[in-house]
C-alpha cells in the first residue's frame, strides 16, 4: 500500500522543499509539481511532492490523519492494558 502524507512547505532551495509534517521536517523534491511558494500544502510520497493541495483539502486531509492517529493510539493503549 502506498501512502502520501500532507505537508506544508516551509522552505524552498532550487527544486527541493523542506516540508513540515506537524513538527517533523523532511526534504521533498518538487520536480512533479512545478514552482510553488512557501506555505503551500502538498502531498508527499517517497520524497516527492506529488500533488498540490488547496487549504481546504489540506485541512480535511490533516483532520483525517489526526483522527487515524488517535484511533491507532487508542488501540495501542488497549493492547498495553491487556498485557
Amino acid at each position: 500500500m502506498c501512502i502520501a502524507a500532507p505537508a506544508q512547505i516551509i522552505d524552498i532551495t532550487d527544486k527541493v522543499a523542506t516540508v513540515d509534517f506537524g513538527g517533523v521536517r523532511q526534504q521533498a523534491k518538487l520536480d512533479l509539481v512545478g514552482d510553488l511558494e512557501v506555505g503551500t500544502y502538498v502531498l508527499v510520497h517517497s520524497g516527492y511532492a506529488i500533488e498540490v493541495l488547496t487549504d481546504k483539502e489540506a485541512k480535511e486531509s490533516l483532520e483525517a490523519w489526526d483522527e487515524l492517529l488517535k484511533v491507532l493510539d487508542e488501540e495501542d493503549n488497549e493492547l498495553k492494558n491487556l498485557s
